[in-house]
Parts: C-alpha cells; sequence; structure tokens
C-alpha cells in the first residue's frame, strides 16, 4: 500500500458549530479492509465507492449543507449539498487515488 491521500470536502460541524474539510477517505480505507470481495478494477472501485458512499453520505443531515448566493437575494436560491454529492461530482479522482493507493489495476 502506498502513502495515504486525503480527500476533502466540506461539512458542517455541528460540534464546533463550524465548516470544516471533512476528509471521506479513511471511511473507504476502513469498509475496503473488511469487505469479503475487494474492488480490483475501476468499475469495481466506482461500484464500490458508490454503494458505499451513497449509504454513509447520501441525504443525511449531519453531512448536508446549505449552500446560497453572496450577497444575500431577495429570493431565496440557496441549495443544499451533501457529502455524497461532492464525492459523486469527483468520483474518477476518488477512484484513481484509492487504486494508486492499494496498487490494483489499471
Amino acid at each position: 500500500m502506498k502513502s495515504q491521500n486525503q480527500f476533502n470536502v466540506l461539512n458542517w460541524d455541528i460540534n464546533r458549530n463550524e465548516l470544516v474539510s471533512y476528509d471521506v477517505l479513511p471511511y473507504f480505507r476502513k469498509a475496503y479492509e473488511v469487505c469479503t470481495k475487494k474492488p480490483v478494477t475501476k468499475e469495481e472501485w466506482e461500484e464500490f465507492i458508490r454503494r458505499r458512499g451513497m449509504y454513509r453520505y447520501w441525504s443525511r443531515c449531519e453531512y448536508e449543507i446549505i449552500v446560497s448566493p453572496w450577497p444575500p437575494q431577495k429570493k431565496d436560491i440557496s441549495v443544499k449539498i451533501d457529502v455524497w454529492q461532492q464525492i459523486e461530482n469527483n468520483l474518477d479522482l476518488i477512484v484513481k487515488l484509492l487504486m494508486e493507493e492499494y496498487d490494483t489495476k489499471n
């Protein structure tokens, strides 16, 4: 296994009441270590990350933040984004990082 990378997303820490950078890779590493059928190919890694990422981060309030324009608008045009949406938008990069880290096929 090569050196461990980070992939940070934006999340709200409810305990500290502040916006934080949250590294999602430790969750995927732990899931990889305990899974019985380890992903090898790019497609298997995509499916692995998609399944576990959606299960953990998709539409769960502790992983959601509201984004709105600055300066504020008269009409409320804020949107909710979650950690899964940030992962999904960067799925290829996360797959690449984990495949390199675990020396699996390209």
